[in-house]
């Protein structure tokens, strides 16, 4: 994926072989996980593209890619369906019955799509001598099969040089293929270069209220043991806990909205006339109906009384003011105090 170990040795029982960009890479094989390519750009990271340019690029690509996806160009995704896409760091999940079990709890449909040497854009690195697809032609050879909400772990292969930019079409593409909420997971930042994609990361994403980072990196901070020795991959601790993370992310993602506070409302009409029959209804804003209205202090007036559903009526029978106290609770026990003055005026008093 993107390193070597941080003694910069190939570590024991990995293989020597080329990567796509013609550097060394190597193949580590961990005891009942998995094994997989670890690709790296050819000699040491270059150092180009320094930090204080870092927001200006992010800028600068986001504008030029921020044409409207238009109504008629998003296709429907799967509303009951989570898409996961991931790289080799999700085969320790995908492949080890604890973490995946972890990760399905609870969702009846999810699909995942986890893939050694996976890239955001451009050719995925070999892997057995296949090239899986990268995020953008996933989601478009998934069509209308991609879940409405989608986790992406995804980004280690993917050269430094317009990290930002694959970052933004994919967001895009997913945008564009229905998707209505993404969760993203970050980086360890072992290397440097990967606490520059966070950094990258959130100033794009910033753009797309549908996109909230799974934030693994301070998850896993000082976790050494969940890690191979290249600080990326995983070994069975790392897994569970990264399944964990994604799971709890999605719990959140996907609870239904919580509703707007119950707020109780004096009627329109607080005035009534002895002898003549009087009705209104107490309103409520807000909270979950039914709602449930009852009497906490305060006589009605004589000949008045209240309605479990907030519809106040009678024929009062004599004159007078009075201050009401009342209290609505909602189908979660939600409630609200009112505080109204009732005025019963005589027979043949003016309005």
């Amino acid at each position: 994926m993107g390193s070597t170990s941080s003694s910069g040795q190939f570590p024991r029982g990995a293989s020597r072989q080329l990567t796509p960009h013609g550097g060394p890479g190597f193949r580590l094989v961990a005891p009942g996980l998995t094994s997989f390519v670890l690709c790296r750009w050819g000699g040491e990271r270059t150092k180009v593209v320094h930090a204080v340019l870092i927001p200006l690029l992010v800028v600068l690509v986001v504008l030029m890619s921020r044409a409207p996806v238009s109504a008629a160009a998003v296709a429907s995704a799967q509303p009951n369906r989570i898409t996961v896409i991931g790289d080799s760091i999700l085969t320790a999940v995908s492949w080890n019955e604890q973490p995946r079990s972890i990760l399905e709890q609870g969702f009846a449909d999810i699909d995942l799509q986890i893939a050694v040497c996976r890239r955001l854009t451009g050719p995925s690195c070999p892997f057995e001598n296949q090239r899986p697809p990268n995020l953008i032609d996933l989601v478009q050879a998934l069509g209308d099969g991609i879940g409405s909400t989608v986790v992406v772990e995804v980004g280690y292969n993917d050269p430094e040089v317009g990290f930002a930019a694959a970052v933004d079409q994919s967001v895009r593409a997913l945008l564009a293929a229905g998707v209505r909420q993404v969760l993203w997971v970050n980086y360890h930042d072992w290397v440097p270069a990967y606490a520059q994609y966070n950094t990258i990361l959130r100033q794009v994403v910033a753009h797309y209220s549908q996109v909230t980072i799974v934030d693994w990196q301070a998850d896993s901070l000082n976790r050494y043991s969940w890690f191979q020795s290249d600080g990326i991959h995983l070994v069975l601790g790392g897994a569970v806990a990264l399944a964990t993370l994604i799971h709890q992310s999605l719990v959140d993602a996907l609870a239904p909205a919580a509703p707007p506070p119950i707020v109780a409302h004096v009627p329109k009409t607080t005035v009534a006339r002895v002898g003549k029959r009087f009705i209104t209804r107490l309103r409520v804003t807000g909270g979950t109906g039914p709602f449930e209205w009852r009497v906490t202090g305060g006589p009605l007036g004589c000949g008045l009384h209240l309605r479990a559903n907030g519809v106040l009526t009678g024929t009062p029978t004599r004159p007078e003011r009075v201050a009401i106290h009342l209290v609505v609770s909602d189908a979660f026990g939600e409630s609200a105090a009112l505080q109204m003055t009732l005025t019963v005026k005589p027979r043949g008093a003016p309005r």
